[in-house]
């Protein structure tokens, strides 16, 4: 057992080392709301952030909950209404995080994957996220994060 929980424990630091410092660009509007956002998803189980197009929703929510911690014990789950969508986004948030795609940022889509084991934030399309939710309930994986954290 102490084995297993080591190798656990060594995974989470292995995550968090991934990440290097998280910036924030100023000019989004999204990050002009940030602490009000970290409250929200840290005493929440679900939240709605709406906004004008280009306020930086899709690209900086992800990086905040990063921040937050989400996402060391399982992987945050971003869904995209296309495919293309999915790899883009992908790609922009690992740019920003001055990471390489497929490390702790990846996405999945139909007949392509760039994912690790040491993803922490992986694009999808809405199907695929649902039938990963419904497929690994009773993996390490995939469990929900808890508001408390």
């Amino acid at each position: 057992m102490n084995t297993v929980l080591s190798a656990s424990a060594l995974r989470r630091k292995a995550r968090l080392d991934a990440l290097a410092e998280i910036e924030f660009p100023a000019d989004l509007p999204v990050v002009g709301k940030r602490e009000d956002l970290v409250r929200a998803i840290a005493g929440n189980q679900a939240v709605i952030v709406c906004g004008e197009t280009g306020s930086g929703k899709t690209t900086q929510l992800p990086k905040i909950c990063l921040a937050l911690g989400r996402g060391v014990l399982g992987c945050i789950g971003h869904t995209q209404p296309r495919r293309v969508a999915a790899r883009s986004v992908a790609a922009r948030i690992a740019f920003e995080l001055k990471t390489e795609l497929g490390g702790v940022v990846g996405y999945k889509v139909r007949f392509h994957d760039k994912v690790s084991p040491d993803t922490s934030h992986s694009n999808s399309r809405p199907n695929w996220a649902v039938r990963s939710a419904t497929r690994c309930a009773s993996t390490t994986r995939c469990r929900p994060t808890p508001a408390s954290n």
